[in-house]
């Protein structure tokens, strides 16, 4: 009778560690840019559905109170956001401008300290929608800006790094030309760039570019004008 001898097969220790260390140099690889996709594709995401959303306040809004150019600029920012736009939207949390000083505090694109009045002014109010976003509205009463109301979209709410063009994406409501991002026809002369050129927003020397040197308030036009996407050319990091 003849026995057969059964060959045993497997790895050794040292293939063990190789492959491994392949495996981990390819998710080295891999992971950091899948994770980069992932947070761009969601900040996209939660911008496009926000700005939907205070398309449909807004709207809501002007069936009962009539035009943002008639919305009582007078009121106080907290009893401005219960009548003109609590009613209108679930929304979860508000703050004013001091809490968003000690808890959440905003910088530029380029990294240095958010000095603007959107996130600052006690004219501001700031409120969490269901999913999250934090909506900044700031009424802005000047001389020939009399019926311009300045929105911010923070896709991270409080969470960091609360920063212009990274999280944290400027719009302009005018009752001429609706909800628009910042810089786009409708804004305050200012901050405006004019007509619409992506070199111009992506390249431009001024300020308001969308470039890492730069504030970023011009990165939610450059955004939206790319069809909602965040482009490979994006300062994102």
């Amino acid at each position: 009778m003849k026995l057969f001898k059964i060959q045993k097969f497997g790895f050794t220790l040292s293939e063990v560690l190789i492959t491994l260390g392949i495996i981990g140099v390819i998710a080295a690889m891999t992971i950091p840019n899948l994770m980069t996709t992932f947070a761009k594709k969601r900040t996209v995401g939660l911008l496009k559905e926000s700005y939907s959303i205070i398309q449909q306040v807004i709207k809501l809004s002007q069936e009962e109170n009539g035009g943002v150019e008639s919305w009582d600029r007078t009121l106080d920012a907290h009893t401005f956001f219960r009548k003109y736009i609590a009613n209108y939207v679930k929304w979860g949390s508000e703050y004013t401008s001091n809490d968003l000083k000690k808890i959440a505090p905003r910088t530029l694109l380029n990294g240095s300290s958010y000095t603007g009045h959107l996130y600052t002014s006690k004219s501001s109010t700031h409120f969490t929608l269901i999913n999250g976003v934090m909506i900044t509205i700031l009424v802005v009463s000047e001389a020939g800006v009399t019926d311009d109301i300045w929105i911010g979209i923070d896709v991270n709410g409080i969470s960091k790094p609360n920063r212009i063009g990274r999280d944290t994406f400027l719009f302009v409501l005018s009752s001429d030309y609706g909800l628009r991002p910042l810089g786009d026809v409708g804004s305050p002369q200012y901050v405006s760039y004019g007509v619409y050129d992506r070199n111009n927003i992506k390249n431009s020397p001024n300020f308001n570019s969308c470039r890492k040197k730069a504030s970023g308030y011009w990165c939610s036009a450059l955004i939206m004008h790319d069809g909602w996407t965040i482009a490979g050319d994006y300062p994102w990091n």
